[in-house]
């Protein structure tokens, strides 16, 4: 049980670790990789100057266009 209140505790935290990530990979010159509910189990690839590319797993890695963040 106290495993679960830490994470309670660290909620706010926790949210930054994605955003915090995306900035570091763009800064670094580097995409990122992460996936949406959305998109079910295909990967999504942002590249530091925004656009994305979704890796379909279901289709054998077919690249896809997805919209850049709003």
């Amino acid at each position: 049980m106290r495993f679960f209140d830490e994470i309670a505790e660290r909620a706010d935290a926790l949210k930054q670790v994605g955003p915090q990530a995306l900035l570091e990979a763009r800064q670094a010159n580097i995409p990122v990789y992460y996936m949406q509910p959305e998109y079910g189990d295909d990967i999504i690839r942002e590249y530091p100057d925004g656009h994305r590319e979704r890796i379909s797993n279901s289709n054998g890695g077919t690249v896809l266009a997805v919209p850049p963040r709003a």
